[in-house]
């Protein structure tokens, strides 16, 4: 038998009858921690503590989740150390309490439930049922909050709500911290792109280019039906793509288009370059290969690590079409602009060779749909022409594999 923090009488596990007030005098002392600005880990230590003790659980966990990242991000337990929940990653842990839309799942036989992995078979045995709450926190962050039993046990509705009650009061108290770091992250992100949007405005050339490719970069993204952190990571890697240019002279960058091979080697250092400079940057590691792989290329020919597929991270495959169509666009000092048939032209040829076909589609469905800002206006038909074409070149590709 366990007491509740602050007093009250002791439960058996699996009993009824609770007192309410037990529960009434944890809310008002979480509420209060969480107003005052105490630490969250703290907040959420006493709120599984106390969700075990107010029902005589076995053990109770709270895990934070980022689904866009697909990872577990944070786990806090209490209780008899349950390694078959509190070992698992992220993929069984998502599998393990999948869910159609509601607010629980309850496993009544813990022991059986082919669900939950053996990694202590001792463990298993000593565990009877388990019922979860989800709760949304922010952006791609999600609560998981899980109560066990040894005896097979399921909350009633009253029991529910107040589980639940509780479980959101942890979700508060994360939502306000991550807030709070999202602002800060924020402005110390608004500052790093600040100073490199100012030297890019030294060359007329490619003043605003990262910007044009940033916001390409973000419409594609959304249109691939990303979450809005991937999207906004995407977006912030296109401002901060060339990045590793900062150190670069300006007679090189100037030469753009007529390098010779030995100023080509140094332009291709920019990406690896860009990496260094960021990866300090704690609150920018998501963007970091991004910068690092925009200029690698599908059939693995590009620079700087050779990366061929899908083993380039899909951000950076979206910079590498999105910054190729913004510089055709565009143009340079050494090469005229192009018309936007004929950049089409170009990423539907260099489709599954330079630029990822998935994306170029993609690119091209938002042009058809005249999506693209600043891109200027191109026939709905003439998109669909090359997009057709683009598609039949992958099908025949595909079929080869088989001859």
């Amino acid at each position: 038998m366990r007491e509740v923090e602050g007093g009250g009488s002791p439960q058996k596990e699996g009993g009824s009858g609770h007192d309410i007030s037990q529960f009434f005098e944890v809310f008002t002392r979480v509420s209060k921690a969480i107003h005052s600005g105490e630490n969250t880990q703290e907040i959420l230590e006493r709120i599984v503590a106390n969700i075990a003790a107010i029902f005589s659980a076995k053990g109770c966990i709270f895990w934070i989740v980022d689904q866009g990242k697909k990872s577990i991000e944070n786990k806090i337990s209490h209780g008899f150390s349950y390694r078959n929940l509190a070992e698992i990653d992220y993929e069984t842990l998502m599998g393990i309490f999948a869910h159609e839309g509601g607010d629980s799942v309850f496993i009544e036989d813990a022991i059986n439930d082919s669900r939950i992995p053996n990694l202590d078979k001792i463990g298993k045995k000593r565990v009877g049922s388990i019922q979860a709450f989800f709760f949304d926190i922010v952006r791609d962050f999600r609560g998981i909050l899980a109560v066990y039993f040894t005896d097979r046990r399921q909350f009633d509705p009253a029991e529910g709500k107040i589980v639940r009650a509780l479980g959101e009061q942890g979700a508060i108290a994360l939502q306000k911290s991550l807030s709070f770091d999202e602002r800060m992250l924020d402005t110390l992100r608004q500052m790093v792109e600040g100073f490199t949007l100012a030297l890019e405005a030294k060359d007329e050339q490619t003043h605003g280019h990262s910007v044009r490719v940033a916001r390409f970069a973000r419409q594609v993204a959304g249109e691939m039906s990303l979450t809005r952190a991937q999207v906004e990571t995407t977006y912030h890697g296109g401002l901060l793509h060339d990045i590793g240019k900062i150190g670069m002279n300006d007679h090189i960058i100037e030469r753009l288009g007529i390098l010779n091979r030995k100023e080509m080697d140094i332009v291709r250092q920019h990406p690896i370059i860009g990496a260094r400079i960021l990866q300090p940057l704690v609150f920018l590691s998501d963007i970091e290969p991004l910068v690092r792989h925009h200029h690698e290329r599908w059939d693995g020919t590009g620079y700087p690590d050779g990366l061929k597929g899908s083993d380039i991270p899909l951000g950076a495959r979206i910079l590498t079409v999105c910054d190729a169509f913004e510089t055709m666009l565009a143009g340079r000092k050494h090469f005229e602009k192009m018309k936007i048939e004929d950049a089409v032209v170009n990423l539907q040829l260099g489709a599954a060779k330079q630029f990822d076909s998935d994306i170029v589609l993609k690119l091209f469905t938002l042009l058809e749909k005249g999506q693209i800002e600043g891109c200027g206006t191109i026939s709905p038909s003439y998109i669909q022409i090359h997009k057709r074409r683009l598609q039949e070149s992958v099908s025949a590709r595909s079929a080869s594999l088989f001859i």
